[in-house]
């Protein structure tokens, strides 16, 4: 009945949705891209939001940025959030979609809200009183907003939180600078404290990361933990490897947090040739880029994503896939928690070779 009533209000409210839609995407193309910021980070940002409204995830910081961000404005939300929010309220439906931490195995409905929750749980683990991390990097940050307010389970990455070095982590944001800029200003004009953050713009074309990282402060002989979340898909190969390579290059005890689609999905190959192909399209039509890197989930998935996080230095410490693992088929993705190893030899010359 709730799922009837709740597809009613839909129905009534989607006028209103389209409209919001439009206006958004509009923003997007033609206010956002022209000025070089992501168009991507909406994605995951709006999910969170979204969960947020709902109830289910708090995430005040990303509320509060919402109307500034140049894609957003007070009356586009209003059409495409809160008309949702409100049927939701209304019916008193529920589904997977606005589920935290979501259904497993989750689905491309719901595999957001899975990655938010196991990266929730990975950076509480870092901001820990008993963790080594002293430094937490956000690595194409986007509209992330877990440096700026308490995390799901009470971690708060602004204070020292009882560690046991009594120190706060060091907070790091790294990205491109028209999309930093962005929102630096919607942190300002929303009133959001940024003074704990260490922004770091870099031109990924001409940069190093890491090289930008340690002109800002950052220091690698210092254990750190790096989010890299929502990004991969839009590299290369080799674009990733020299991150990966550069990681296995910081202090031993560092970690990274990453997420991939299934190459076996990003090329369009069996089992994912319609869905592959037809996703494809839809990136390059709505923000003009493309997937360009996965991992395979071939059967057994965790053993690929293992194999593949060893060649680069690294040691898996979690692995989660989209979808389910071998008795389910092959996954459309996973999450990998990875770290250096203790007592590993440390590549010379890595720290400023990221590109």
């Amino acid at each position: 009945m709730r799922v009837l009533f709740f597809a009613l209000l839909e129905l009534v409210l989607f006028p209103l949705q389209l409209i919001g839609s439009l206006v958004y995407t509009c923003r997007v193309r033609f206010v956002n891209m022209p000025r070089g910021i992501s168009g991507t980070a909406y994605e995951p940002y709006m999910a969170r939001l979204l969960l947020h409204h709902i109830g289910s995830r708090n995430d005040e910081p990303a509320e509060r940025i919402a109307p500034h961000l140049p894609a957003l404005s007070p009356l586009v939300l209003r059409m495409m959030m809160d008309t949702l929010v409100l049927a939701a309220r209304w019916s008193g439906f529920r589904g997977s979609f606005l589920a935290y931490p979501g259904p497993r195995p989750s689905t491309m409905m719901t595999f957001i809200s899975h990655r938010t929750h196991f990266v929730d749980n990975a950076v509480a683990a870092a901001a820990a009183a008993d963790s080594p991390i002293r430094q937490f990097v956000v690595l194409g940050a986007g509209w992330d907003t877990r440096s700026y307010g308490p995390l799901p389970g009470g971690a708060d990455l602004r204070a020292a939180g009882g560690r046991d070095s009594g120190e706060a982590l060091r907070c790091f944001e790294v990205d491109e600078p028209p999309t930093q800029a962005a929102k630096v200003e919607a942190l300002r004009a929303a009133g959001v404290d940024r003074g704990h953050v260490v922004f770091a713009p870099t031109d990924f074309n001409q940069q190093s990361w890491l090289g930008s990282l340690q002109d800002h402060g950052f220091d690698p002989d210092s254990p750190a933990f790096i989010l890299w979340e929502g990004v991969t898909m839009y590299l290369d190969d080799a674009a990733v490897d020299r991150t990966l390579s550069a990681v296995a290059g910081l202090a031993p005890g560092s970690r990274i947090a990453i997420d991939s689609l299934s190459r076996e999905l990003v090329f369009g190959r069996t089992p994912f040739v319609v869905l592959g192909n037809y996703a494809k399209y839809a990136m390059r039509a709505f923000y003009g880029e493309s997937w360009h890197f996965g991992i395979s989930t071939a059967t057994p998935a965790r053993e690929r994503a293992r194999e593949f996080i060893e060649a680069r230095g690294l040691e898996l410490r979690s692995f989660e896939a989209f979808g389910g693992e071998a008795d389910r088929g092959t996954p459309l993705g996973g999450l990998i928690l990875a770290e250096v190893p203790l007592g590993q030899p440390r590549p010379s010359g890595a720290r400023r070779s990221a590109g």
